[in-house]
């Protein structure tokens, strides 16, 4: 007796059923992203089980999680880019994993992402890891209010008002 699919077709109807499943809840996600199916399936999984340990009481994501969205990150997925970067930068142990975050954050701000470029721009302002650039600071949170971002705006000012009263910026005819 014949089976009723044969293995290639077997292999692409199961193929359309994933691609109907699992990526189209990824499309919205990864819509702006130029990386491989699996980059995109390994941040989907990464942020489901950073959910489930959060949701258990876990402040800090796993090892596995932060392997998952590395992986994707490397291959291009800018939404992951941004998340490990900001997880490395805030929650990281040690100059050189804050030094790494920071990295991320300016691959995924580069690439688009509104939340990389206010914690980029708030990198600069703070000066505790990357240099105090107030003129970089300013670019990148202007870009973040540019887009939409809530409290890139309130930072900006402060940005601005800072750079104001210490006078940087201002030439002088005298």
């Amino acid at each position: 007796m014949r089976p009723l699919l044969s293995r290639p077709a077997l292999r692409l109807s199961w193929l359309l059923f994933f691609k109907r499943s699992v990526v189209g809840e990824m499309i919205a996600d990864s819509i702006n992203n130029d990386c491989g199916m699996i980059a995109r399936i390994s941040f989907r999984a990464a942020n489901r089980i950073i959910d489930m340990q959060c949701q258990r009481g876990r402040i800090y994501p796993s090892r596995f999680s932060l392997k998952m969205l590395q992986y994707s990150a490397d291959h291009g997925h800018v939404s992951a880019m941004s998340q490990l970067g900001c997880l490395l930068y805030n929650c990281g142990v040690g100059r050189a994993v804050k030094r790494s975050g920071l990295e991320y954050i300016r691959m995924a701000a580069k690439n688009g992402d509104t939340e990389a470029q206010f914690q980029l721009g708030k990198a600069y302002f703070d000066g505790s890891l990357a240099h105090q650039d107030s003129k970089a600071a300013t670019h990148w949170l202007a870009l973040a209010a540019d887009r939409g971002h809530e409290l890139a705006g309130g930072v900006l000012q402060q940005c601005q008002q800072a750079t104001d009263d210490t006078g940087v910026g201002h030439t002088s005819l005298v």
